[in-house]
């Protein structure tokens, strides 16, 4: 289960009380205390102890509806992180196999692609949606974790962006095509290469939809359905 983090330092505070205090009111360790306060987690025993000392239900120490309570763990951490590194590793791979890597990097795409991306996210979800999708970023590497509606703005937020980061990118392949087309007369390697050139917008598009957006969507819409198991 998984408790308000907020709510116990904010009922601990009121009460002037330690953690110290509230582990020999409860017959919790200080290190349970602790680690609840920081990752909000939670056993049914230490959640009916943690009620009595404060003479509240266990449902009222439960995490808010709109609170995304992340347990974090070193495992889970590196167990995720490790994950990421295989993926870039495999796509690292095959760019190797297919070509020189000079030819996949190209600055002026990348900003261009994040400007847009993060620019529209701004246009639609404000300052404080830009800075959600920033800050939201830190849960691609957890897996325990329960989010209520706050889960679900999250996902609906990354799944916009997806949209925003396509977009973008075709807006970007279609200008690098008129330009290619209405300044190049060659039909040799120069157009070859400006196509190479061009299509890296949706190269770098697909990489972090795919890589970061989609996985990290999916699993704050999923989240609560997986701790419901």
């Amino acid at each position: 289960m998984f408790l308000s983090v907020n709510k116990l330092k904010t009922l601990r505070s009121e009460r002037g009380w330690s953690q110290e205090v509230v582990a020999k009111s409860s017959g919790l360790s200080v290190r349970t205390i602790q680690r609840i306060e920081g990752n909000g987690k939670a056993s049914p025993e230490s959640v009916l102890a943690l009620a009595s000392v404060f003479n509240l239900s266990p449902e009222q120490l439960k995490a808010e509806p709109n609170e995304v309570a992340v347990s974090w763990t070193k495992r889970i951490i590196m167990k995720n992180f490790s994950a990421l590194i295989i993926v870039l590793g495999v796509i690292y791979f095959i760019m190797y196999v297919g070509a020189d890597l000079f030819n996949y990097m190209d600055g002026n795409t990348f900003v261009y692609l994040a400007l847009f991306m993060y620019g529209t996210t701004a246009i639609t979800f404000g300052n404080e949606g830009l800075m959600n999708s920033v800050l939201g970023l830190k849960y691609l590497f957890t897996d325990e974790l329960v989010g209520g509606s706050q889960a679900q703005y999250l996902s609906k937020l990354f799944n916009h962006q997806i949209k925003f980061c396509y977009g973008g990118a075709f807006i970007g392949l279609i200008v690098g095509s008129i330009a290619i087309h209405t300044n190049i007369d060659s039909t040799g390697y120069v157009l070859h290469r400006a196509y190479a050139v061009n299509i890296l917008v949706l190269f770098y598009a697909a990489i972090y939809c795919e890589v970061i957006l989609r996985p990290l969507s999916t699993k704050l819409k999923t989240c609560d359905i997986k701790q419901a198991h």
